[in-house]
């Protein structure tokens, strides 16, 4: 009967250290996490059932080892946690889980998204600066920070747009003005400039996010009063590889999107590769040092590892 036990309680160890992991340190691909977390939930009460069912059924001469109960509490726990976060993305809507494409929440970039939020809720603040390498997942950020802002209440109106290495300052016009809701019937950069100024300073709540700054960008330019001197009438949010950037740009905060760990690239890795703890140990060997070239950026190792799906270990 113990080692029944010890081999349940040995299950619902795993089960508890993927569910922690899934909780504490990542969060992508919503769907398929919210159903994993759902089907994983449902065998951990499955088990916790049975065990608890055996408990109840042993002999009161014989006794039930201080281990196996450890385990049931703890299941209980954790059960009650994953309870509450399925109750938390319910409340949110899963606007942050949700968004097009994958949302990356390690230890290492949680801190980011957080911060980002405290800035837009800060009414000294309005010009804050992202800023991370190529393929860190700042767009992905901003994207999905928006929508939370914006189901937050924070804002009427999120407007996006791509600046680039080489700034087009009417195709940026002309990107915020379709959000805006705004039509141009003139050619001149400055008087499209004097009309998205005026739409800036409606009494809707905006938030502007400029993605891909590359160098120091004259706001007033594009129409967004908000240069230093002048009284900002809404938010902007840019995301730039350089941080020298943000300092160039004024931004009252600048936030770094820092790179995963070792352990956190790893995880992610094997998500995208399919490869499993259990693959034989060469392939595990290569798949780690492909998965350490990739520096830590998301991006790389999600394309990286979704090429390697099902290939020979040759390849």
């Amino acid at each position: 009967m113990a080692e029944i036990f010890i081999s349940i309680a040995a299950k619902i160890s795993e089960y508890a250290v993927d569910l922690a992991i899934r909780q504490g340190q990542y969060l992508f691909r919503a769907g398929r996490f919210i159903k994993n977390l759902e089907k994983e939930k449902q065998k951990l009460i499955s088990t916790l059932g049975s065990v608890q069912k055996r408990v109840e059924a042993t002999d009161k001469t014989e006794q039930v080892k201080d281990s196996v109960l450890k385990w049931i509490n703890e299941a209980e726990k954790l059960v009650e946690e994953v309870e509450n976060l399925e109750t938390e993305i319910e409340t949110n809507g899963g606007s942050e889980y949700l968004y097009p494409g994958n949302i990356v929440y390690f230890k290492s970039t949680k801190k980011a998204p957080d911060q980002i939020l405290e800035a837009l809720q800060d009414d000294s603040i309005n010009l804050i600066g992202l800023y991370g390498m190529g393929g860190s997942g700042k767009t992905i950020l901003v994207k999905v920070v928006g929508n939370k802002a914006k189901t937050m209440n924070l804002f009427d109106r999120v407007v996006l747009a791509t600046v680039s290495q080489t700034p087009d300052i009417k195709v940026i016009q002309k990107e915020i003005a379709e959000l805006m809701g705004l039509k141009f019937s003139e050619e001149n950069k400055a008087s499209r400039a004097i009309r998205i100024s005026l739409g800036l300073q409606s009494k809707q709540r905006i938030l502007v996010i400029l993605d891909d700054v590359w160098a120091k960008l004259k706001l007033e330019d594009i129409g967004i009063p908000c240069e230093e001197g002048n009284q900002c009438s809404c938010k902007v949010l840019l995301t730039t590889r350089l941080r020298g950037v943000c300092t160039l740009m004024n931004c009252q905060r600048e936030i770094p999107l820092h790179l995963l760990s070792e352990e956190e690239a790893w995880i992610f890795f094997k998500e995208y590769s399919g490869i499993g703890d259990n693959s034989p140990s060469e392939v595990l060997k290569v798949a780690s040092n492909v998965a350490m070239e990739c520096k830590g950026l998301p991006i790389a190792i999600e394309a990286v590892g979704s090429s390697m799906k099902k290939k020979p270990i040759e390849v």
